[in-house]
């Protein structure tokens, strides 16, 4: 190493040169589209998307931001007006596909020539409004969808095209404006659905861009000036920080990548891990400075440092670079990213901090004697306790394992919401009084016409009664509904004629019927294509768990495929809450596959370094002890593993090892310094490295803990989370480690 830190010295300011060049190159290159679609999410060959994609092509989309009013006279002139204008000005808006409300709604009602279909609220006045509360309370169609049963809560629903954010952002800004313009009194207004959870995503990711790493900077600022007392020092520290956080994100930028509410997470955490390297260049080079010149301190400062930096580095980013193996986009993209950031942070800190001590010396840090008296009195604490010390950590793992079982998985998009947000409140609101905040589809698909085929009617029905028994679902609509309803009233009105006609010609005449009319075709047109040949049954259900939500999806899946057998029909299931459902079972398989490869990659290399089975084995306990007691107090506590827990892993594993590594490659020379006396190598490296450890720990910690002000669940877990695993990790690295060295030397 001696020789590459004498080329690096020799070509300090040409490397320099190059540093601040990429840095103005990636700075360039950053731009800040943000996308928290499903498109985050998945990749776009995944089955499970692309036949949700195929789904929502065939009905034009399903993007819905559902509009709750709430008002204890919904059926008042007024408040039935302003339904309709606003109905209205929604629908003129370049980005909505189609909204449904009331005021858009037909009734459909036997007369002397045998039936007739009009909109709801055509020639809307004072002496109707009894009859449309009875028309649209009694209707199964209307009630609880487009109003609660309590009468005081109707929804407009608006579908959108495809929006990218910043058309996004525009549309919510103007549907708020017009339905805050002329809003009656005692009128209160509620947006959710899926539209409104991109928004908010978009706007929380804005947020923690912003943030996040101004808090995580200051703070990096702060305790390394309370570590070194020295201004260079600091800005050593600030500009390594600032350099990494410009090539990481340009990186990103660079390979395509939007920003969403995972990734946005890359930049606290970069910030976070990119202080390390230059602190442990620091307190080495204050070590040798005082004995050498300063190319010698140069030298001698990377020819120590650079290999326990690099095998840090490399080890931290493929903990992170393991990410890549998960099926979540959102979450292989924060890998990459991350993974390269590590080791960006790791090649301008040793071109650049070691350059600035030497052209601008500082003193050397000071209350090291106050550090040192701390330090003795651990290491004595090691070697007189190590036996108690390796029980208690024994008797931690057994226990937090046990916990570990325990642990539950969540990705509900909802539950990644503060319950005080109005987002929150808005969606329990209508899952409560309307249809629900989730949903299902059943996506039928046949020859042309096929739906009109009796027998496959009756089955759609049979299948949505069957659905309608099962937990969680609130309400079941599908073509069978208008049929039913149509041949009720055709066969005058009677009760027992709410059901599908044996006839295809009837069923056929039914539709044509309810179709001539504008708004009637637009309904049929939402559930069926005009053909006949695909439809859907769209399946309303309560908020509830996305373990609960798969749970359900089994069991129509296989309720559907049991009635439809035998048919021409194909049935696939599909839907939001489908598809975020399945991210249940990737969620696991991140967990496992880059947990697995991270532990690989990482403890390989600690072997390969080391060149020692002993060394690397001993590397084991310390860095599986905080995550095993942190994923087991999460399934005690329980925390549920979301798109932001499942990476505490890999990522813990990464960043745990570094101080590991430190730790080992200072023993080795202590060791080999002391012929062999093993006591004699713990308490100079506990006395060497443990400041600094301790020091990096400390920063990382405090970071990591910024994230608890972020308003997106996984951020914040993962930040404390995290917070607390590496707290352990000091334990291990400091208390563990050492007890296991003397244990093995028994």
């Amino acid at each position: 190493m001696r020789k590459v830190a004498e080329v690096i010295y020799r070509l300090r300011y040409i490397l320099a040169s190059c540093v601040l060049v990429l840095t103005i190159f990636f700075g360039l290159s950053i731009h800040g589209k943000l996308d928290n679609t499903i498109t985050a999410w998945f990749s776009k060959d995944d089955p499970v998307y692309v036949a949700y994609s195929r789904f929502r092509d065939t009905f034009e989309g399903d993007r819905y931001l559902i509009i709750a009013i709430k008002s204890d006279r919904i059926f008042s002139m007024d408040v039935l007006n302003y339904i309709k204008r606003k109905t209205s000005e929604l629908k003129d808006l370049p980005q909505v596909k189609k909204v449904h409300s009331l005021a858009n709604s037909n009734k459909v009602i036997g007369t002397e020539q045998g039936i007739e279909i009009s909109p709801l609220l055509e020639n809307l006045k004072k002496e109707r409004l009894q009859n449309i509360k009875h028309y649209t309370m009694n209707d199964k169609l209307f009630r609880g969808y487009l109003i609660s049963t309590d009468g005081m809560i109707t929804s407009i629903i608006v579908a959108f095209d495809e929006m990218d954010t910043h058309e996004m952002d525009m549309v919510i800004a103007k549907v708020k404006k017009i339905l805050n313009t002329g809003k009656p009194k005692g009128v209160s207004v509620y947006l959710t659905g899926d539209v409104m959870l991109n928004y908010e995503f978009n706007d929380i990711t804005r947020q923690d861009e912003t943030v996040l790493p101004v808090l995580g900077i200051i703070l990096a600022v702060l305790v390394s000036f309370f570590l070194f007392r020295s201004i260079l020092k600091v800005s050593i520290v600030l500009m390594g920080v600032l350099m990494t956080l410009t090539w990481s994100i340009g990186l990103y930028c660079l390979l395509g990548y939007s920003f969403n509410a995972i990734t946005g997470m890359i930049v606290p955490l970069v910030t976070i891990l990119s202080v390390a390297n230059s602190l442990h260049i620091i307190e080495y080079f204050d070590e040798v400075s005082e004995k050498l010149d300063k190319k010698e301190s140069f030298v001698s400062t990377l020819e120590y440092i650079m290999t326990p930096c690099f095998v840090a580095s490399i080890t931290t980013s493929l903990g992170l670079a393991s990410l890549i193996t998960s099926p979540i986009g959102a979450i292989k993209h924060f890998g990459v990213s991350a993974g390269a950031g590590i080791m960006f942070s790791f090649i301008i800190a040793i071109i650049l901090a070691p350059l600035m001590l030497i052209v601008f010396p500082s003193s050397k840090s000071a209350h090291h004697e106050h550090w040192r008296k701390i330090l003795a009195h651990l290491a004595e604490f090691n070697l007189k306790r190590y036996r108690y010390i390796l029980v208690a950590a024994f008797v931690a793992i057994v226990f937090f394992g046990y916990g570990f079982t325990k642990i539950r998985i969540e990705t509900n998009e909802l539950n990644w919401f503060p319950k005080n947000s109005d987002l929150y409140k808005s969606s329990m609101l209508v899952d409560k009084k309307l249809a629900g905040s989730g949903d299902l589809e059943i996506f039928i698909q046949g020859d042309e016409g096929i739906l009109k085929d009796p027998d496959i009617m009756k089955r759609m029905d049979l299948l949505s009664q069957e659905i309608k028994k099962m937990p969680h679902v609130k309400k079941v609509i599908s073509l069978a509904n208008y049929v039913k309803t149509v041949n009720k009233v055709l066969q005058g009105d009677r009760p027992g004629e709410y059901r599908v006609p044996d006839s295809r010609s009837l069923i056929a005449q039914e539709l044509l019927l309810f179709s001539f009319s504008t708004d009637g075709r637009e309904e049929l047109e939402s559930i069926a294509t005009p053909d006949y040949s695909k439809g859907r049954i769209s399946v309303k259900l309560k908020y509830t768990s996305s373990e609960d939500v798969k749970a359900l999806s089994r069991l129509i899946d296989k309720k559907a495929k049991e009635i439809f057998s035998g048919t021409d029909a194909k049935v696939t299931l599909t839907g939001i809450s489908y598809i975020f459902s399945t991210l249940n079972s990737y969620i696991i398989q991140s967990q496992i596959s880059s947990f697995t490869l991270a532990f690989v990659l990482v403890i390989g290399i600690i072997y390969l370094v080391f060149r020692s089975v002993r060394y690397g084995t001993l590397s084991i306990l310390p860095n599986i002890f905080p995550i095993i007691v942190v994923l087991g107090f999460m399934g005690l506590a329980g925390i549920t593993l979301n798109v932001g827990t499942v990476m505490i892993a890999s990522v813990a594993l990464g960043i745990c090892v570094d101080d590991t590594i430190h730790f080992l490659t200072r023993f080795r020379k202590e060791f080999d310094r002391s012929t062999l006396n093993v006591p004699d190598a713990i308490r100079k490296s506990t006395l060497m490295v443990g400041r600094a450890i301790i020091s990096t720990s400390i920063i990382t910690i405090s970071g990591f803990m910024t994230t608890m002000i972020s308003e997106f669940k996984p951020t914040k877990e993962f930040g404390w989370l995290m917070s607390l695993t590496l707290f352990l990790a000091i334990l291990g690295d400091l208390l563990i480690l050492p007890s296991s060295m003397l244990k093995v030397r028994e």
